[in-house]
């Protein structure tokens, strides 16, 4: 993970990616026979993960995560982070369906999850069309938990089919959990939940007209579309909000404040796996930190960074620090970030990653 290029919002990680980046991802992944993990975080996923930490560490486990919503992409301007398109994964879909190279070797879809009848209606959309996707099968697990819908018998009759992608549409938190119980027991390349996709390829739902997309009232369409999904906004609009104050403004108000002035230094030590950094922090020493902390990731023991001299630290570094946890995490050990003075831990408590700094 640390190899991307990662920025942090609010304890969620985000891919600097565009569409076009996004589609060669995915059939890179397909060409080259590699997983692909793909999480596409909106507005309420975001809100969702800030009380839900299996449902955060399912998106800072993904192996590419992508804007989808034009909230994440303005908070993301008013920190920023350079992340200007939104990655919607209905649009994704729609760009893969109509990709010229997909065309000539269509990739091979399996719709996991849906209302009644709709994935089936989806899989025939795809059959009849000449796309550069291509439906293999569908399988619609009802409303069991999740241990019925990872069963042997289950899994088996997806890998059976032969998909390439999964689409998996249970509901955000449910399809995420799923995801993370059974990709490594899947032979799809890619898989990712997106749960309106199988709507809009069915037509059981209308997508809303390219002219307000580009106004950015597409939620709007969705609950013309959709009624139930007004409450759900509504509360969403509402988060949204409380975050902005909360979080998203005073973090803004740092960064406006802090400009670099002081210059930054750097000691490490590889045989203890140890680094101490002094000065502001900023994307000026992201190259020098990123390799240092892949050299030490290498070294599969416990991290440790000194902030006892760090007077300021930028998104870019926030973002490479969480890439960092990430690693070590999934190799059993730690990311132990010491000594942070009080103006550090409230950078790091209002970027939601706290969690990271141990407490003096």
């Amino acid at each position: 993970m640390i190899d991307r290029n990662i920025y942090n919002l609010l304890g969620l990680s985000f891919d600097a990616v565009d569409m076009q980046q996004t589609v060669r991802a995915i059939r890179k992944a397909i060409e080259d026979d590699k997983q692909l993990f793909l999480s596409t975080p909106n507005l309420n996923f975001l809100i969702a993960s800030q009380k839900n930490k299996a449902f955060q560490q399912s998106v800072l486990n993904s192996d590419l995560s992508i804007a989808d919503g034009m909230p994440i992409v303005f908070m993301c301007k008013l920190l920023n982070i350079p992340i200007k398109e939104r990655v919607a994964g209905s649009s994704l879909i729609d760009q893969l369906r109509n990709n010229e190279q997909c065309k000539k070797k269509p990739i091979k879809v399996f719709f996991f999850g849906g209302q009644d009848g709709i994935a089936e209606k989806a899989h025939n959309v795809l059959l009849q069309e000449n796309a550069g996707l291509k439906s293999v099968g569908f399988l619609n697990p009802g409303f069991g938990t999740l241990d019925d819908m990872s069963s042997e018998k289950v899994i088996n009759k997806i890998n059976k089919a032969g998909p390439e992608f999964i689409i998996v549409s249970l509901g955000a938190q449910k399809g995420q959990a799923w995801i993370e119980e059974n990709r490594q027991k899947l032979h799809a390349n890619v898989i990712s939940h997106l749960g309106a996709v199988v709507n809009f390829i069915a037509g059981n739902v209308k997508r809303a007209p390219i002219w307000v997309q580009k106004l950015h009232m597409e939620w709007l369409w969705r609950i013309k579309e959709e009624p139930q999904l007004f409450a759900r906004y509504w509360q969403d609009g509402t988060e949204f909000i409380k975050l902005l104050i909360s979080n998203i403004l005073p973090c803004r108000s740092i960064i406006k404040r802090s400009r670099g002035h002081t210059s930054a230094f750097i000691d490490k030590d590889l045989a203890k796996n140890h680094m101490t950094l002094k000065g502001d922090i900023t994307a000026i020493k992201y190259n020098e930190i990123k390799d240092i902390l892949s050299q030490m990731i290498q070294n599969k023991k416990d991290i440790k960074i000194d902030f006892a001299g760090v007077s300021y630290i930028d998104q870019s570094i926030l973002g490479l620090l969480l890439s960092c946890w990430v690693d070590m995490d999934q190799i059993n050990c730690h990311l132990n970030i010491t000594n942070a003075n009080s103006f550090i831990m409230r950078i790091f408590q209002l970027n939601n990653l706290n969690f990271m700094v141990q407490k003096t």
